[in-house]
């Protein structure tokens, strides 16, 4: 059963994927705000989830605009995470997204076309100016999402938080929301192959102004906001 399971969560995914993949690099080409392909993207989104029998409780969503910007920073544990911002949040999205991940055929372009934010790990310097650049494609409603343990974690636990999202949100002057997110962990962790039916939840968390802040407060603000999370999962796991 958990093989069928799991060819069923490999052939849905894929089958997806390339059949989104094309119409979003043709509305990328002639709609160059990234707009049009991110609404082709949360459609893939909400057909893979259903496709797949997940469903996405949302907390808080009345503590963010539609047509305003934010730096949404996130914890990160599970392949389903980013599919499910995009069924869950209304705000175009720019995610922050591993170089890597340009080189899957198709994929890759159609990411780039959407421009999201392409980091390269190994060259921070290159990883600085992208975002500077993405500083100024950060309005009229566009935000940022960083999931901002660099990477999903093993064994659900919450890791060390980088600062990417932290400095973008300074650079900006853009409010940072947290989001945490529950129970993807069950329904997908790392290196599984099946998608299992289920419950995301995902708490949208108070906004907080970073007018206030410098760079030189940027620890303090990261702190703040994983602080926020964490304080969201101890909750949820004893409630």
């Amino acid at each position: 059963m958990n093989m069928v399971m799991a060819c069923w969560t490999i052939l849905t995914t894929v089958l997806d994927t390339m059949v989104f993949c094309v119409p979003v690099i043709i509305a990328a080409i002639l709609n160059r705000t990234g707009r049009a392909p991110y609404w082709l993207g949360r459609i893939w989104a909400w057909l893979l989830m259903k496709t797949n029998r997940v469903k996405i409780q949302i907390e808080g969503m009345d503590k963010v605009i539609k047509n305003c910007s934010y730096v949404f920073i996130a914890n990160h544990v599970s392949n389903l995470d980013p599919p499910a911002m995009l069924v869950a949040l209304k705000n175009p999205l720019r995610f922050v997204t591993k170089k890597s991940l340009t080189k899957i055929p198709v994929f890759g372009i159609a990411i780039r076309l959407a421009r999201m934010i392409i980091i390269d790990r190994d060259d921070s310097k290159g990883a600085r100016e992208a975002i500077n650049r993405a500083v100024q494609d950060l309005k009229g409603g566009i935000s940022a999402f960083f999931f901002a343990e660099g990477t999903r974690s093993l064994d659900g636990q919450l890791q060390k938080f980088k600062k990417g999202g932290i400095i973008l949100a300074l650079k900006a002057k853009l409010p940072i929301v947290p989001i945490t997110i529950v129970g993807s962990y069950k329904l997908l962790p790392k290196n599984a192959l099946r998608i299992k039916a289920g419950v995301m939840k995902i708490i949208i968390g108070d906004p907080i102004d970073t007018t206030a802040y410098t760079e030189n407060d940027r620890d303090d603000l990261l702190e703040k906001v994983r602080s926020v999370i964490r304080g969201n999962l101890e909750r949820m796991h004893f409630a």
